[in-house]
């Protein structure tokens, strides 16, 4: 019915034309006698109306009228007028009946049927799209209506929500200063009961001082910045410290006048402390990276250093003066290099070597040298619960924490005290205070009886360089790298401590079911090899190369080197005598860890010593490659070189025997 043309041409031939025109072009259509049929038929629906100029001049227009000055908003019915044809100009009357069609097009006849099929079908068209914006309209209007009602379901159920998220809603009313507001309102703020009256008065009073002048200027301004946005810190009436956000919006009376501002109040205490662990983790981060690489390149300066006071003391042992000067900067670079180890172990880039640890014979091993160390005022207590399984991380790395944190609880206790030593077993559930995958671990506990922290510097102890001991009596690196070896090592180390009443270091570490290795017996001191292995010495440091070549010269072995790995792999290539490789990890283009790995893919089984001065998570190093740490000295290097020849060619007598008149002392 909505697309059919309605023909109303009363004289002559003219309709039935039309009419048989349409139906050949398979367009409906309909003629109407009158003019109140055309009223009724429209009534039903029509795409378009045909009617001649004459049938409106001869008829009582008032239906028609009528039904085109009620179409809905969306309808504007197009008409198509057949004219009559005549020269003379159209008088006023017959303008003014075209023009109270309002959508009219008018044909002059004679004219061609193509012409008049081009109007109608624009008309249709035309037509059609009204319908669309009709059936649009009504989906919007549907919409709507089902908006409306979601919105007043929400509104009845909006304080339980708020309830549920924890909030509390607030209605100030800005004639009285009084503040209505829900019970969650007055709990937010310490008060297990409601208080009669609130005002922002009393909100202020809980207000951290500090903050009190910019929450209260908030507040006078929400009037003319039309909200309130603001989160600062509360004392609640139960003691508690909390951080809230007040938001709130500006409400008019009929007058358009301020009367109300009406909001809602949530406590946010958990999620800043989420930022702030976030944000000091961040800091952490970049700091870590920062210090990494400062004490990579400085273990590649101390290297050179290290091993060349270490060459000079084995040539001139008969010089006493000598041996005294040489000793002194030993033990100055050495303590540089414990520095660096222990910055990287914060930063976790030191090249640790876990292994399968029982942590109760470790302590057992170092407990003596904590007892001296700590003096005979503070009593040393240990206790191992028994059938402890492994902890799986660098031993050598964990007696160093331990004896750092011993170390931090003597300065603690300057008047004496006691320090407890205790290792157990624990199992971590999901969502625990450190952060740790759930599973088992070993929880190492060191605990004194020390003057404690406060909250601040708790919050800053595992930091770098923080220490509250008097400058040269200590480096503030102890708790940081026992902090990063236990990141690193897949643990944690949490701490816990209160003024006056001592503090706690627990380390967890991950359990192994990886039986401890073997202890092997010390190499011997400095060195001769019977008859010389030959040596491929890789390094892109020149000074750090030209010290290790000497190093190895000196012990008898035939060196060549190389600055770079691709430059390694073209010596290998031309020399197949070749029986070690000694090689840097941090190289460009490709780094000593590649290399061993290119020639293990070859199949080149040459055995090699990887040196570093960190390597990152060790990532791509493969865990049967043996690492030298820089700075190092020559004894250090020679027995890694042997245990390379010892295992890879059993064949070989090489046993290494100090030769006359040398020896060195293990630092």
């Amino acid at each position: 019915m909505e697309d059919r043309v309605l023909i109303f041409a009363p004289h002559g031939r003219d309709a039935v034309i039309a009419e048989d025109l349409l139906h050949r072009h398979h367009l409906k259509s309909e003629i109407c006698a009158s003019l109140s049929a055309l009223a009724g038929a429209l009534a039903e629906g029509a795409g378009a109306v045909l009617l001649t100029e004459e049938a409106l001049a001869s008829a009582d227009r008032a239906l028609l009228s009528a039904w085109i000055g009620s179409q809905p908003g969306w309808s504007d019915l197009p008409f198509i007028v057949l004219a009559n044809g005549a020269t003379a100009p159209r008088t006023a009357i017959a303008s003014q009946r075209l023009q109270d069609l309002r959508n009219a097009v008018l044909l002059q006849r004679p004219l061609h049927a193509e012409a008049l099929l081009d109007a109608i079908r624009s008309a249709l068209k035309a037509r059609s799209r009204q319908y669309e914006v009709r059936a649009f309209s009504q989906t919007l209007t549907d919409a709507v209506v089902e908006r409306t009602r979601d919105l007043e379901a929400a509104r009845d159920n909006l304080e339980f929500a708020l309830g549920a998220a924890g909030m509390g809603s607030w209605d100030l009313d800005l004639a009285t200063g009084e503040i209505i507001r829900t019970q969650r309102h007055d709990q937010i703020f310490g008060y297990a009961e409601p208080l009669p009256r609130w005002t922002v008065p009393l909100v202020l009073q809980h207000v951290e001082p500090r903050q009190r002048p910019a929450v209260a200027t908030a507040f006078e301004t929400a009037i003319e910045s039309g909200g309130l946005d603001i989160e600062f810190q509360i004392t609640g009436a139960d003691g508690g410290m909390r951080w809230i956000v007040k938001k709130g919006r500006l409400r008019h009376d009929n007058a358009g006048h301020p009367s109300r501002i009406v909001g809602v109040v949530s406590d946010v205490t958990h999620r800043k402390e989420a930022d702030a662990q976030l944000a000091q983790a961040q800091k952490m981060d970049a700091i870590g990276q920062l210090t990494g690489g400062v004490a990579h390149d400085f273990n590649n300066l101390l290297t050179p250093i290290v091993g060349s006071l270490d060459l000079i003391r084995l040539r001139y042992k008969d010089d006493e003066r000598t041996q005294r000067m040489v000793g002194s900067a030993l033990q100055a670079a050495e303590r540089a290099g414990t520095l660096t180890h222990r910055l990287l172990a914060f930063a976790r880039r030191q090249a640790l070597q876990p292994a399968p640890v029982d942590t109760g014979l470790l302590i057992d091993g170092i407990v003596d040298l904590i007892r001296r160390s700590l003096g005979p005022t503070i009593m040393v207590t240990v206790e191992v619960a028994p059938g402890l399984p492994c902890a799986r991380v660098d031993p050598n790395q964990l007696e160093l924490a331990l004896l750092n944190l011993a170390i931090n609880a003597r300065d603690a206790m300057p008047a004496g005290g006691s320090l407890a030593l205790s290792v157990a077993e624990a199992a971590m559930a999901p969502g625990n205070p450190g952060g740790l995958a759930p599973g088992r671990y070993i929880r190492v506990t060191v605990s004194d009886t020390g003057i404690g922290m406060d909250k601040a510097t708790l919050a800053r102890a595992t930091e770098p360089f923080f220490s509250t001991k008097e400058v040269g009596k200590g480096t503030g690196l102890g708790l940081s790298m026992g902090h990063g070896l236990a990141a690193q090592s897949g643990g944690v180390l949490l701490l816990s401590s209160q003024p006056g009443e001592g503090t706690s270091v627990d380390i967890l570490l991950p359990v192994t079911d990886e039986a401890p290795p073997s202890q092997s017996g010390a190499h011997a001191e400095t060195l001769a090899v019977p008859r010389t292995a030959k040596v491929l010495l890789v390094d892109d440091e020149e000074i750090v190369r030209s010290i290790t070549a000497d190093m190895l010269r000196d012990i008898g072995y035939t060196v060549l080197e190389a600055g770079s790995a691709s430059a390694a792999s073209a010596i290998l290539g031309a020399d197949p005598e070749i029986e070690v490789l000694v090689t840097d990890y941090l190289m460009p283009v490709k780094t000593g860890a590649a290399l061993i790995d290119d020639l293990s893919g070859a199949g080149n089984k040459l055995p090699a010593l990887l040196i570093t001065g960190y390597a990152a998570t060790g990532a791509d190093v493969a865990p049967d490659v043996p690492r030298l740490s820089k700075p190092f000295k020559q004894v250090d290097l020679a027995a890694k070189v042997d245990d390379l020849l010892r295992k890879t060619q059993p064949a070989r007598s090489l046993h290494l025997v100090a030769p006359s008149g040398t020896g060195t002392e293990h630092g």
